[in-house]
């Protein structure tokens, strides 16, 4: 009897699987502007995904925007038809003692476990959803008086600037996107306004994007990614639209600031962005060199701090890996508090 002594599947030959080249998404915002910030802070917080104890300056600027989105599809009657063609509030402004008498009572009755008083305005119920939202993604323990100094910009940029410019909105939250070689770029303007006086068309169209900061508060670096920011979003709106937009404006929603509303626009409160196409190009370019080198980074899991000089005091302030970091106090360090 003859033993046959092959192997299973001796003749049998399975090809290597092919690797999928898999490209990575690229936020403007939220990756080259955040890495060309602080790289050690992108890879904590972004890439390996660590929770920051202190989310004071991303509730504030997400909640700003997000209650703005709704004041436009307010106007716009996109959710409730009746609602087309007015303001939210018809201009109507609540003393800083009225918001937080509500804030008090809706406190007093989550804890209590009693029905909820009705928001006393729609600024506050929008105000109120967006934070309902914000809770959910764990963004919570936010100072009282940030929540105060929030809904004091809103009814105020509502009652200044909700006439003329809620009618211009042509598109919130406009999604821009490139795919690049080996890379997709990608971005969210906050508003497309129409051009005062033209025709709605894409070259007569203006980028808008609100900054929750006052523009003498910004360091000179924040103001360069700013810029880099919408020259970018310009390069990705002609990309899709086949025109560039005709201006980039940045609206520094705390100018706003006060006691009372202002009357007219503060002067330091719009700035309108420079994009020539050498501009944009080397945006362009730039954007592609912060990929690499985030690339680069993560491929060697070394994530160094920013230059000092390169990120503001108020960032290095708040940020959870300051005590052992060389950047604060233009590179002297923070002092520990023991021994």
């Amino acid at each position: 009897m003859t033993i046959n002594k092959r192997k299973p599947f001796e003749n049998i030959s399975i090809p290597s699987p092919n690797i999928p080249n898999i490209k990575r998404r690229y936020s403007v915002t939220q990756d080259i502007v955040s890495f060309r910030r602080c790289p050690r802070q992108y890879g904590t917080f972004n890439v390996h995904k660590y929770a920051p104890a202190y989310q004071n300056q991303t509730y504030f600027g997400t909640i700003l925007h997000q209650v703005l989105d709704r004041c436009h599809t307010h106007f716009h009657g996109k959710i409730d038809p009746s609602t087309k063609g007015s303001l939210p509030d018809n201009r109507k402004i609540l003393s800083d003692q009225e918001i937080l008498e509500y804030f008090n009572d809706l406190q007093k009755a989550e804890t209590e476990k009693n029905k909820k008083p009705i928001p006393p305005s729609k600024i506050i119920q929008y105000f109120i959803e967006v934070d309902n939202g914000l809770k959910s993604q764990g963004i919570r323990n936010i100072p009282q008086e940030t929540r105060l100094k929030a809904v004091r910009l809103l009814q105020y940029f509502n009652a200044l600037e909700g006439s003329t410019l809620y009618p211009r909105v042509k598109d919130t939250e406009h999604r821009l996107q490139a795919d690049r070689t080996d890379h997709i770029l990608h971005g969210v303007v906050d508003l497309l306004v129409d051009s005062e006086n033209l025709e709605a068309n894409p070259a007569d169209c203006e980028m808008w994007d609100y900054k929750g900061s006052s523009l003498l508060g910004v360091n000179t670096k924040d103001l360069e990614n700013y810029e880099f920011q919408m020259r970018v979003y310009a390069k990705l709106y002609e990309l899709k639209h086949g025109v560039f937009p005709r201006k980039a404006i940045l609206y520094f929603l705390n100018e706003l600031d006060g006691s009372t509303c202002p009357s007219q626009r503060p002067k330091n409160a719009l700035l309108e962005v420079s994009i020539t196409s050498n501009e944009i190009d080397d945006a362009v370019k730039e954007f592609a060199t912060t990929v690499l080198k985030i690339e680069e980074a993560r491929l060697n899991d070394q994530w160094n701090p920013a230059t000092p000089g390169d990120i503001s005091e108020k960032d290095c302030t708040i940020c959870d890996l300051r005590w052992d970091c060389k950047t604060p106090n233009n590179g002297q360090g923070v002092k520990l508090r023991y021994p």
